[in-house]
């Protein structure tokens, strides 16, 4: 059936007013604005192993959107009750992850917001590298991993794109790493930071944001046994995460330090473990003014050193561009259009400084 004359006029006066679509939630009408929504994507770590202390108590401003194949796709309230088993979990293969903590954090810190979580992590999960060892996802070891072209990777983008039409996107969250350190080489190790810096480019790009801010959690600092942060590979991928900041605009690393471990890779659920984890997420989000409540910092976010040298940066029509001696860049390295080169605020361009 067509609009009709007065509905299509209706239509165009609320496009032009910049009117959001919303979405119910708990029999709440909530404008997309204030519901935002943080992609989790990871390894077992990100999912959640302890199950016996998850939290299992809700709120209604917390929300999740199922990614499993087998669960309805549809916003359900956020909880994990303890024990309840790990398809029960927020990420669909564990309980007791960062997302509810993570939510709670948010909810307190921005008050009048909803907040979502879309969280895939999948247990012995990899970046780019193949995991050549013990593999407890059920998926081919080659499908589990996050890099473009992966299920893991499309799965993500699926649901984010489904999330998109109702909701904002305020980031991405990433534990990767200990699988790497401990199932793959050298090879792999020390291209850590490419690599996840190639994945959050092309998600970036896959969703038409490429000023989505990413926060990558550190190498278990309490991590021992074959995972101990002194090991020669789980070394070398603490040393790949601490340069991501320098690879890749609008990025940060979680401080792993001081933060309890159930055994010798994962997090406890309660206390100084993921909830600690959580709130230090959710302080490098306000510290860096990442949430898009209005006053989002983003505009003005310098990008990380270029490799072309003399280059500097501003901020014009919703992107962050590069100048350098040849020529200007986006914030992800892609040449942007003439017309874009053109109408870019020079007077706006602030040194960059090195890091």
């Amino acid at each position: 059936m067509g609009l009709g004359k007065s509905g299509l006029a209706l239509s165009v006066l609320m496009a032009s007013a910049g009117l959001s679509h919303a979405v119910t939630l708990g029999g709440t009408n909530v404008p997309k604005e204030k519901f935002v929504v943080y992609l989790m994507i990871g390894h077992s770590n990100m999912a959640g192993q302890d199950l016996a202390h998850s939290d299992g108590t809700s709120d209604p401003h917390g929300w999740f959107w199922p990614v499993s194949a087998t669960t309805a796709k549809q916003w359900t309230l956020a909880k994990e009750v303890p024990n309840a088993g790990r398809a029960t979990g927020i990420s669909g293969h564990g309980e007791g992850g960062p997302s509810m903590p993570l939510i709670k954090g948010l909810i307190a810190a921005y008050p009048g917001y909803y907040i979502g979580v879309i969280n895939n992590a999948s247990l012995s999960a990899t970046c780019k590298g193949v995991n050549n060892g013990s593999n407890s996802s059920g998926l081919d070891p080659a499908d589990n991993r996050y890099f473009k072209g992966t299920f893991l990777y499309q799965q993500l983008i699926d649901a984010a794109k489904a999330a998109q039409a109702e909701a904002t996107i305020g980031g991405l969250l990433c534990m990767l790493g200990t699988v790497e350190a401990t199932r793959t080489d050298q090879t792999v190790c020390s291209a850590f930071s490419d690599d996840i810096s190639q994945l959050v480019k092309d998600i970036r790009t896959d969703l038409g944001m490429p000023n989505l801010p990413f926060l990558m959690g550190a190498y278990e600092n309490g991590a021992s046994g074959d995972f101990a942060i002194t090991k020669p590979l789980p070394a070398t991928i603490d040393a790949q995460i601490k340069l991501i900041p320098s690879k890749l605009s609008l990025s940060a690393v979680v401080d792993s330090k001081g933060i309890t471990m159930l055994d010798d890779h994962h997090y406890v659920a309660n206390g100084s473990g993921q909830p600690l984890w959580a709130s230090r997420a959710v302080t490098l989000i306000q510290t860096n003014k990442w949430f898009p409540d209005g006053t989002a910092a983003l505009a003005t976010t310098l990008a990380p050193a270029a490799a072309r040298g003399g280059a500097t940066s501003g901020f014009a029509a919703g992107t962050l561009w590069i100048k350098t001696s040849d020529g200007i860049w986006s914030a992800d390295g892609r040449a942007p259009t003439r017309g874009a080169a053109r109408i870019a605020d020079k007077a706006a361009w602030a040194p960059l400084p090195d890091r």
